[in-house]
């Protein structure tokens, strides 16, 4: 498990259709780390939450803040 693995998900599910695609279909907690697993980016809580502060911090304007809010939001609503 890594942030580096974090980091990657996030990119991918903002930038990549067909991964989102994919996320939508998963169902609860445990059909989500089952899809990290297959996609050989396993992380846990934590280090996705480290992974979102580091991310922020890197944003240097508005959009790039906001773009980034709204994929992590898509992703936690995708576990609720």
């Amino acid at each position: 498990m890594s942030i580096q693995n974090a980091k990657k998900f996030i990119e991918r599910v903002k930038h990549d259709d067909l991964f989102r695609k994919e996320l939508y279909k998963v169902n609860g907690v445990d059909g989500f780390n089952q899809f990290i697993k297959k996609k050989e980016l396993t992380f846990d809580e934590m280090e996705f939450e480290e992974a979102h502060s580091m991310m922020m911090f890197k944003c240097q304007f508005a959009e790039e803040h906001d773009e980034l809010e709204n994929t992590v939001n898509l992703i936690k609503l995708v576990l609720m």
